[in-house]
């Protein structure tokens, strides 16, 4: 059995940290056997192997947290599996690594609403609306997209939000 260095592990760490740095580059993982493991994610996902994409894409988002397209994989293939909240989280890590991508925004909203959750599927188009370009192709696309959600998450939620958001400005005050 090997013996666990706890010392080298904590160095380690404290590398990740200070320098702000990718268990990839700490490893010295290249980002071509990254995108390698990533076609293979992806070919899995696309023909509804979902477990091997997930076990595939959550390598990739520990070698490298800082991959946007890796959480979306990840966020993609927890959705495919009802993981909803699990595929939230993804999507929101994405979404933080690159606001104006409108994809994992919309995606959010649609497991907001899978759970039942239309204040925060709200929120989440909100968050589309206000980042996502709005003179780019992807960016009216999925304007359209977003829209046609709204209409399933309602009014109502919207509302609440809003409400809320005035409640708290009040506060700050």
């Amino acid at each position: 059995m090997q013996k666990i260095d706890t010392a080298k592990i904590a160095n380690d760490v404290q590398t990740l940290i200070e320098k702000r740095a990718t268990l990839k580059q700490l490893k010295g993982v290249s980002n071509e056997e990254l995108e390698a493991v990533y076609s293979l994610a992806f070919g899995y996902y696309r023909t509804g192997k979902y477990d091997e994409a997930s076990k595939l894409f959550q390598f990739l988002v520990l070698f490298d947290h800082l991959n946007a397209k890796f959480w979306f994989g990840l966020g993609a293939t927890q959705q495919a599996m009802k993981d909803y909240q699990g595929a939230v989280s993804s999507y929101g890590y994405c979404s933080f690594l690159n606001l104006e991508n409108p994809k994992p925004q919309l995606h959010a909203a649609e497991c907001f609403l899978a759970l039942g959750d239309k204040r925060n599927a709200a929120s989440s188009l909100e968050a589309l609306n206000e980042y996502c370009p709005k003179d780019t192709d992807i960016g009216r696309e999925y304007r359209a997209k977003a829209a046609k959600l709204r209409e399933l998450v309602g009014q109502e939620a919207f509302d609440a939000l809003a409400k809320e958001d005035e409640e708290l400005a009040k506060k700050k005050l």
